[in-house]
C-alpha cells in the first residue's frame, strides 16, 4: 500500500493511511515506547529504545543505533497535544559521539492528526520545513515504511 501522498522530495512531506482500530489505540501507538519501538523505522522493531514525555513542552527521543563510539537518532519537543486527536512536534535526527559532541538536523515539525472512520482512524501525517531535498526523500521513505509496519502493530 502507497501512503505517502506528497510527490518524493517535496516540502512538506504528506503520508496518509486508514487503521483498523479506534483513534485512541491508534493514538496510543504513537505515544507508548513499548509500541513506537515495534513499528517504527525502516525495518520493523529497528529501535534500540524509545522515550516520551507526553506533555507540552515534552521531550521525545527514539535510539536508532547505539554503540561504543556513537548513538543515532531522532529527538524532539511535544508542541500540542490533543487526546486520541492531534500530535504537533519537532523533530530532529541526532548523532551524539562517545565524545559528547553532537551533530544535529535543523529541528522540522511533524503534525499528526487522528480522525475517526468507520470502525477504524484515519491518520494524517504532515512535516514541514526539512531543508534538503535528499532529506525529504529519505524521510518520507522511512514514514512510508513505518506506516506500513503500524498497520501490522495495528492489526487484530
Amino acid at each position: 500500500m502507497n501512503f505517502m501522498t506528497s510527490q518524493p522530495g517535496t516540502d512538506p512531506i504528506i503520508v496518509e493511511g486508514y487503521f483498523p482500530a479506534s483513534p485512541d489505540r491508534v493514538f496510543n501507538a504513537w505515544t507508548n515506547p513499548d509500541i513506537i519501538v515495534k513499528w517504527f523505522g525502516t525495518t520493523p522493531n529497528s529501535l534500540h529504545s524509545a522515550t516520551i514525555d507526553l506533555r507540552l513542552g515534552g521531550a521525545w527521543q527514539f535510539i536508532k543505533t547505539k554503540d561504543d563510539t556513537k548513538t543515532v537518532g531522532f529527538e524532539g519537543e511535544y508542541k500540542e497535544i490533543n487526546l486520541n486527536e492531534k500530535l504537533l512536534f519537532s523533530w530532529s535526527h541526532v548523532i551524539t559521539h562517545a565524545s559528547g559532541e553532537r551533530d544535529a538536523s535543523p529541528y522540522s515539525q511533524i503534525e499528526v492528526r487522528f480522525s475517526p472512520k468507520g470502525r477504524g482512524t484515519y491518520v494524517h501525517l504532515t512535516h514541514s520545513a526539512v531543508r534538503s531535498e535528499d532529506a525529504r526523500r529519505g524521510i518520507g521513505g522511512g514514514w512510508e515504511a513505518s506506516f506500513g509496519f503500524l498497520e501490522d502493530a495495528l492489526s487484530p
